[in-house]
């Protein structure tokens, strides 16, 4: 009896190791825009972090920035990418990846509520203290 458990457990756990659709790991690209959500809007609501997200988006899909998402959030000076991320973060990225937007496609620029030099423009939407911009 302890023989066909013992054979089992190997069995199963060959399974686990195996099967190439068990999978619990995020692809690259949606963990680069989850931390870099995170890093931007930590403290705020999910909605603000899709607003973010949304603008990474945007930027993608405009002739005037990188046309790889790893290009967009690794410009200079533009969103911090940071080595955590939180649920809301993760799925404000799935949300955007997936074609999900909480702003126009105009919105390419954001600035946080704690900016020392505040835009003097009005925004286009106001998320959270977060201001986003055309």
């Amino acid at each position: 009896m302890r023989k066909w458990i013992a054979l089992a457990a190997l069995a199963a756990l060959l399974c686990c190791v195996l099967a190439p659709g068990v999978s619990f790991t995020e692809d690259k690209d949606t963990v680069l825009l989850a931390r870099a959500i995170y890093a931007v809007a930590k403290n705020a609501s999910y909605d603000a972090k899709l607003a973010v997200g949304t603008v990474a988006m945007n930027r993608l899909d405009s002739a005037w920035f990188p046309d790889t998402l790893g290009g967009v959030l690794n410009e200079q000076h533009q969103f911090p990418i940071g080595s955590r991320y939180d649920a809301d973060s993760l799925s404000a990225a799935h949300a955007v990846l997936s074609g999900r937007r909480a702003l126009s496609a105009g919105a390419v620029y954001y600035q946080a509520p704690n900016a020392s030099n505040p835009r003097p423009d009005a925004p286009v939407a106001t998320v959270d203290g977060y201001s986003f911009y055309s």
